[in-house]
Protein backbone atom coordinates (compact mmCIF):
# COMPACT_ATOMS: atom_id res chain seq x y z
CA UNK A 1 0.00 0.00 0.00
CA UNK A 2 1.05 3.81 -0.67
CA UNK A 3 1.34 5.79 2.47
CA UNK A 4 0.85 9.58 2.45
CA UNK A 5 0.19 12.49 5.21
CA UNK A 6 -2.72 15.14 4.36
CA UNK A 7 -0.86 17.75 4.42
CA UNK A 8 -3.21 20.81 6.29
CA UNK A 9 -2.84 18.92 9.34
CA UNK A 10 0.49 21.10 9.20
CA UNK A 11 -1.58 24.37 9.15
CA UNK A 12 0.84 26.97 8.58
CA UNK A 13 4.28 25.23 8.29
CA UNK A 14 6.47 25.37 5.60
CA UNK A 15 5.63 22.85 2.67
CA UNK A 16 9.71 21.57 2.47
CA UNK A 17 9.27 21.23 6.32
CA UNK A 18 6.47 18.71 6.10
CA UNK A 19 8.27 17.00 3.17
CA UNK A 20 11.17 16.64 5.23
CA UNK A 21 9.35 14.69 7.64
CA UNK A 22 7.51 12.52 5.38
CA UNK A 23 10.94 11.63 4.10
CA UNK A 24 12.19 11.02 7.65
CA UNK A 25 9.52 8.15 8.24
CA UNK A 26 9.23 6.92 4.63
CA UNK A 27 6.15 8.32 3.69
CA UNK A 28 5.45 7.65 -0.43
CA UNK A 29 3.07 10.25 -1.15
CA UNK A 30 1.96 13.77 0.24
CA UNK A 31 -1.93 14.75 0.19
CA UNK A 32 -1.85 18.22 -0.55
CA UNK A 33 -4.40 21.29 1.29
CA UNK A 34 -6.67 22.28 -1.98
CA UNK A 35 -5.78 25.59 -2.14
CA UNK A 36 -3.78 25.98 -5.46
CA UNK A 37 -3.63 29.76 -5.31
CA UNK A 38 -1.95 29.66 -2.01
CA UNK A 39 2.10 30.75 -2.62
CA UNK A 40 3.37 27.77 -0.96
CA UNK A 41 1.63 25.64 -3.45
CA UNK A 42 3.01 27.54 -6.56
CA UNK A 43 3.51 24.39 -9.08
CA UNK A 44 7.08 24.69 -10.57
CA UNK A 45 8.26 24.79 -6.69
CA UNK A 46 6.49 21.97 -5.53
CA UNK A 47 7.39 19.75 -8.39
CA UNK A 48 11.04 20.45 -7.90
CA UNK A 49 10.49 20.05 -4.08
CA UNK A 50 8.80 16.68 -5.03
CA UNK A 51 11.56 15.41 -7.31
CA UNK A 52 14.07 16.69 -4.59
CA UNK A 53 13.22 14.26 -2.13
CA UNK A 54 11.26 11.25 -3.92
CA UNK A 55 7.45 11.77 -3.15
CA UNK A 56 4.04 11.35 -5.33
CA UNK A 57 1.29 13.69 -5.13
CA UNK A 58 -1.36 11.23 -4.04
CA UNK A 59 -4.42 13.49 -3.89
CA UNK A 60 -5.62 17.34 -3.50
CA UNK A 61 -7.48 17.31 -0.51
CA UNK A 62 -10.51 20.20 -1.21
CA UNK A 63 -11.45 22.46 1.35
CA UNK A 64 -15.31 22.99 1.88
CA UNK A 65 -14.78 25.88 3.80
CA UNK A 66 -18.07 27.49 5.41
CA UNK A 67 -16.67 30.83 6.67
CA UNK A 68 -18.09 34.94 6.53
CA UNK A 69 -15.09 35.52 4.22
CA UNK A 70 -15.08 32.30 2.07
CA UNK A 71 -17.84 30.22 1.30
CA UNK A 72 -17.40 26.85 -0.62
CA UNK A 73 -21.04 24.61 -0.96
CA UNK A 74 -22.02 22.64 -3.38
CA UNK A 75 -25.57 22.16 -2.26
CA UNK A 76 -25.85 26.03 -1.22
CA UNK A 77 -29.72 27.20 -2.36
CA UNK A 78 -27.44 30.25 -3.46
CA UNK A 79 -26.42 29.10 -6.95
CA UNK A 80 -23.93 31.86 -7.11
CA UNK A 81 -22.26 30.13 -3.78
CA UNK A 82 -22.41 26.75 -6.09
CA UNK A 83 -20.96 28.29 -8.83
CA UNK A 84 -17.79 29.42 -7.06
CA UNK A 85 -17.68 26.26 -5.28
CA UNK A 86 -17.78 24.59 -8.67
CA UNK A 87 -15.00 27.21 -10.35
CA UNK A 88 -13.27 26.31 -7.19
CA UNK A 89 -12.93 22.17 -7.97
CA UNK A 90 -11.76 23.34 -12.01
CA UNK A 91 -9.02 25.26 -10.55
CA UNK A 92 -7.83 22.16 -7.92
CA UNK A 93 -8.76 19.31 -10.68
CA UNK A 94 -6.13 21.65 -13.33
CA UNK A 95 -4.00 21.72 -10.02
CA UNK A 96 -4.13 18.09 -9.58
CA UNK A 97 -3.10 17.76 -13.56
CA UNK A 98 -0.18 19.80 -13.07
CA UNK A 99 1.36 18.25 -10.15
CA UNK A 100 0.26 14.53 -11.50
CA UNK A 101 -2.16 14.00 -8.45
CA UNK A 102 -4.68 11.23 -9.05
CA UNK A 103 -7.93 12.64 -7.69
CA UNK A 104 -9.23 15.42 -5.81
CA UNK A 105 -11.38 15.21 -2.41
CA UNK A 106 -15.03 16.19 -2.89
CA UNK A 107 -17.90 16.92 0.30
CA UNK A 108 -21.27 17.31 -1.25
CA UNK A 109 -21.94 20.38 1.39
CA UNK A 110 -20.19 22.82 3.44
CA UNK A 111 -18.24 21.28 6.58
CA UNK A 112 -19.13 22.86 9.40
CA UNK A 113 -22.68 24.01 7.90
CA UNK A 114 -25.43 21.65 9.94
CA UNK A 115 -28.79 22.18 8.50
CA UNK A 116 -29.62 21.99 5.06
CA UNK A 117 -30.03 25.05 2.99
CA UNK A 118 -34.07 24.53 2.00
CA UNK A 119 -34.42 20.52 2.60
CA UNK A 120 -31.75 18.05 2.43
CA UNK A 121 -34.11 16.39 -0.62
CA UNK A 122 -33.38 19.87 -2.23
CA UNK A 123 -29.72 20.03 -1.31
CA UNK A 124 -29.33 16.98 -2.24
CA UNK A 125 -30.25 17.48 -5.71
CA UNK A 126 -28.37 20.52 -6.06
CA UNK A 127 -24.96 19.24 -4.57
CA UNK A 128 -25.63 16.00 -7.43
CA UNK A 129 -26.18 18.61 -10.46
CA UNK A 130 -23.26 20.69 -9.36
CA UNK A 131 -21.14 17.60 -9.32
CA UNK A 132 -21.65 16.06 -12.24
CA UNK A 133 -20.74 19.25 -14.17
CA UNK A 134 -17.40 19.14 -12.24
CA UNK A 135 -17.25 15.46 -13.15
CA UNK A 136 -17.41 16.31 -16.89
CA UNK A 137 -14.27 18.70 -16.47
CA UNK A 138 -12.48 15.62 -14.17
CA UNK A 139 -13.01 13.15 -16.98
CA UNK A 140 -11.65 15.40 -20.05
CA UNK A 141 -8.46 16.01 -17.32
CA UNK A 142 -8.91 12.06 -16.51
CA UNK A 143 -8.49 13.15 -12.56
CA UNK A 144 -10.42 11.41 -10.09
CA UNK A 145 -13.18 12.76 -7.70
CA UNK A 146 -13.30 11.00 -4.21
CA UNK A 147 -16.62 11.71 -2.50
CA UNK A 148 -16.18 11.75 1.30
CA UNK A 149 -18.61 11.17 3.76
CA UNK A 150 -18.38 13.17 6.66
CA UNK A 151 -19.82 13.02 10.55
CA UNK A 152 -23.08 14.09 11.14
CA UNK A 153 -21.68 16.84 13.85
CA UNK A 154 -19.46 18.65 11.12
CA UNK A 155 -22.27 18.09 7.71
CA UNK A 156 -25.39 17.01 7.37
CA UNK A 157 -25.30 16.00 3.53
CA UNK A 158 -23.27 12.63 3.03
CA UNK A 159 -22.28 11.19 6.48
CA UNK A 160 -21.54 7.32 5.64
CA UNK A 161 -19.63 5.32 3.07
CA UNK A 162 -23.54 3.75 2.19
CA UNK A 163 -24.29 7.69 1.93
CA UNK A 164 -21.41 8.21 -0.68
CA UNK A 165 -21.92 5.41 -2.42
CA UNK A 166 -25.62 6.01 -3.22
CA UNK A 167 -24.64 9.76 -4.42
CA UNK A 168 -21.66 8.84 -6.30
CA UNK A 169 -24.47 6.48 -8.07
CA UNK A 170 -26.59 9.33 -8.82
CA UNK A 171 -23.55 11.32 -10.27
CA UNK A 172 -23.17 9.02 -12.77
CA UNK A 173 -19.70 9.33 -13.66
CA UNK A 174 -16.78 6.71 -14.39
CA UNK A 175 -14.34 9.42 -12.79
CA UNK A 176 -16.07 9.76 -9.80
CA UNK A 177 -15.78 7.22 -6.42
CA UNK A 178 -15.67 7.38 -2.86
CA UNK A 179 -13.16 7.88 -0.13
CA UNK A 180 -13.28 6.86 3.79
CA UNK A 181 -12.37 7.91 6.94
CA UNK A 182 -11.56 6.25 9.95
CA UNK A 183 -12.30 9.13 12.02
CA UNK A 184 -15.46 9.68 10.81
CA UNK A 185 -16.56 6.13 10.05
CA UNK A 186 -15.95 5.44 14.21
CA UNK A 187 -19.16 7.97 14.40
CA UNK A 188 -20.91 6.91 11.57
CA UNK A 189 -20.54 2.95 11.07
CA UNK A 190 -21.35 0.27 13.09
CA UNK A 191 -18.58 -1.93 11.46
CA UNK A 192 -15.71 -0.20 9.91
CA UNK A 193 -13.94 -3.24 7.99
CA UNK A 194 -18.00 -4.13 6.82
CA UNK A 195 -18.46 -0.49 5.24
CA UNK A 196 -15.10 -1.32 3.49
CA UNK A 197 -16.05 -4.61 2.20
CA UNK A 198 -19.61 -2.47 0.72
CA UNK A 199 -17.58 -0.28 -0.85
CA UNK A 200 -14.84 -2.37 -2.26
CA UNK A 201 -13.65 -0.71 -6.11
CA UNK A 202 -15.41 2.09 -5.34
CA UNK A 203 -12.99 3.14 -2.61
CA UNK A 204 -10.03 5.06 -3.86
CA UNK A 205 -8.72 7.08 -0.96
CA UNK A 206 -8.62 6.24 3.20
CA UNK A 207 -8.05 8.98 5.57
CA UNK A 208 -6.30 7.14 8.84
CA UNK A 209 -6.50 9.09 12.19
CA UNK A 210 -7.46 6.72 15.85
CA UNK A 211 -10.51 7.72 16.88
CA UNK A 212 -9.79 10.30 18.69
CA UNK A 213 -8.30 11.62 15.64
CA UNK A 214 -4.92 11.03 17.18
CA UNK A 215 -2.39 8.84 15.43
CA UNK A 216 -2.55 4.91 15.37
CA UNK A 217 -3.14 3.32 18.62
CA UNK A 218 -3.88 6.71 20.43
CA UNK A 219 -7.66 5.39 20.45
CA UNK A 220 -9.93 2.63 19.95
CA UNK A 221 -10.10 1.52 16.26
CA UNK A 222 -9.16 -2.08 14.82
CA UNK A 223 -6.79 -0.91 12.27
CA UNK A 224 -5.84 -4.89 12.13
CA UNK A 225 -9.13 -5.92 10.85
CA UNK A 226 -9.21 -2.33 8.87
CA UNK A 227 -6.25 -3.50 6.96
CA UNK A 228 -7.99 -6.88 6.62
CA UNK A 229 -10.40 -5.53 5.01
CA UNK A 230 -9.00 -3.64 3.01
CA UNK A 231 -6.43 -6.68 1.68
CA UNK A 232 -9.95 -8.74 0.86
CA UNK A 233 -11.13 -5.70 -1.57
CA UNK A 234 -7.49 -5.48 -3.38
CA UNK A 235 -7.34 -1.59 -2.15
CA UNK A 236 -4.56 -0.49 -4.22
CA UNK A 237 -4.86 3.34 -2.93
CA UNK A 238 -3.10 5.63 -1.03
CA UNK A 239 -3.48 5.22 3.19
CA UNK A 240 -3.63 9.28 4.02
CA UNK A 241 -3.18 9.90 7.69
CA UNK A 242 -4.91 12.75 9.12
CA UNK A 243 -3.87 12.82 13.14
CA UNK A 244 -4.05 15.88 14.88
CA UNK A 245 -3.14 16.55 18.48
CA UNK A 246 -5.89 16.99 21.14
CA UNK A 247 -7.29 20.53 19.88
CA UNK A 248 -9.75 20.91 17.37
CA UNK A 249 -7.77 23.01 14.86
CA UNK A 250 -4.06 22.27 13.86
CA UNK A 251 -4.04 26.37 13.61
CA UNK A 252 -4.80 26.06 17.53
CA UNK A 253 -2.13 23.66 18.25
CA UNK A 254 0.71 25.60 16.92
CA UNK A 255 -0.46 28.86 18.21
CA UNK A 256 -1.66 27.45 21.33
CA UNK A 257 2.26 26.09 22.32
CA UNK A 258 1.65 22.48 21.64
CA UNK A 259 5.26 21.23 20.74
CA UNK A 260 6.15 20.70 16.90
CA UNK A 261 7.87 17.58 18.49
CA UNK A 262 3.98 15.88 18.44
CA UNK A 263 3.77 16.10 14.25
CA UNK A 264 6.90 13.36 14.23
CA UNK A 265 5.38 11.40 16.54
CA UNK A 266 2.23 10.98 15.18
CA UNK A 267 3.83 10.52 11.73
CA UNK A 268 6.34 8.07 13.16
CA UNK A 269 3.45 6.03 15.13
CA UNK A 270 1.09 6.04 12.82
CA UNK A 271 3.09 4.14 9.83
CA UNK A 272 4.46 2.39 11.57
CA UNK A 273 1.47 0.84 13.31
CA UNK A 274 -0.47 0.40 10.12
CA UNK A 275 3.21 -1.64 8.58
CA UNK A 276 3.09 -3.76 11.51
CA UNK A 277 -0.60 -4.57 10.84
CA UNK A 278 -0.23 -4.96 7.12
CA UNK A 279 2.28 -7.20 7.13
CA UNK A 280 0.61 -9.27 9.90
CA UNK A 281 -2.65 -9.60 8.01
Amino acid sequence: MQYSISNWIYATEDLEKSLQRLVKYEYDAVELEGEPDKEKYEPKKVKKMLQQYGLEVSSIAGMYLWKEEIKRDLASSDKKIREQTIIYLFKCIDYAKLISAKLVIVVPAAVSKLAPSLSKKEDWKNSVKAVQEVAKYAEKKDILLAIEPINRYETYLVNSVQDALYYAREVNSSHVKIMADTFHMNIEERDIPEAIRIAGNNLINVHIADSNRCSVGRGHINFKALIKALKEINYQYALTLEPLPPVSDPYLALEGGVSENIFDQYAAESIMGLKYFELIT
